[in-house]
């Protein structure tokens, strides 16, 4: 039965794939306000010493916690985000094109798929949740998903789940027809989840070297590779 309703949920999947919407934004983007007239931009910077602030406390409580896993699950858990811990967990995502981590909420079959693996029931909407593989964790992993959540929890520009589903898919928007499909907001908005996404990694890369971790790590790391602690 499991396998049957895997078919059936991919089949719906791959038939809902359509043109990107038009979508209309607020004028923010990670951390800054735009104004645009006639081709021209005016950027604004307004990047917050509080959240300069809540980073610091991230690179604290990690730095604290790097070596015991346990500790930062706990953490997420206490602040309302369940963690799902499966077997072969990768595997179970791809019918809904995710991989292990932080998965933003989601609406319709997908969620629908994600409640039946996790819970076994029908419902066809979920909060954010942790869904991450039992037999290992990949520490570098966990941390890239950890910084990306508890950004996301501050509600910083740049993590709103319209905005995270359409970065999920850049590389099927890097396509000309679909690149000239996007108007000048969504192009905006895709620009500010790169840069937030570029932030999550150069933490890693951060936590990495202030942890002296062996620099073969650390190149796995810069050429997308797992690393296992």
């Amino acid at each position: 039965m499991k396998k049957t309703f895997k078919k059936i949920i991919k089949y719906f999947i791959l038939k809902r794939k359509k043109p990107l919407r038009k979508n209309i934004l607020t004028g923010n983007i990670a951390g800054a306000k735009y104004l645009a007239s006639n081709g021209v931009t005016l950027t604004i910077n307004n990047k917050s010493d509080r959240e300069e602030n809540e980073k610091d406390k991230i690179e604290k409580f990690i730095n604290e916690n790097l070596k015991n896993p346990k500790a930062i699950l706990d953490y997420i858990q206490k602040n309302k985000t369940t963690v799902y811990l499966i077997k072969n967990a990768n595997k179970a995502l791809s019918f809904i094109n995710e991989k292990e981590g932080l998965i933003y909420p989601k609406k319709g079959i997908s969620a629908l798929y994600l409640n039946f693996i996790l819970n076994k029931k029908l419902s066809f909407k979920t909060k954010e949740i942790f869904v991450l593989d039992n037999q290992k964790t990949d520490i570098c992993n966990l941390v890239y998903h950890f910084y990306n959540w508890y950004c996301y929890k501050l509600k910083l520009d740049g993590y709103e789940n319209d905005t995270q589903e359409k970065f999920k898919n850049v590389f099927d928007i890097c396509e000309t027809t679909k690149i000239n499909e996007l108007d000048f907001e969504e192009i905006i908005q895709l620009k500010s989840a790169i840069k937030r996404d570029i932030e999550a990694i150069d933490f890693v890369k951060k936590i990495i070297v202030q942890n002296s971790v062996a620099k073969k790590n650390l190149n796995k790391i810069i050429n997308g590779q797992s690393v296992n602690i």
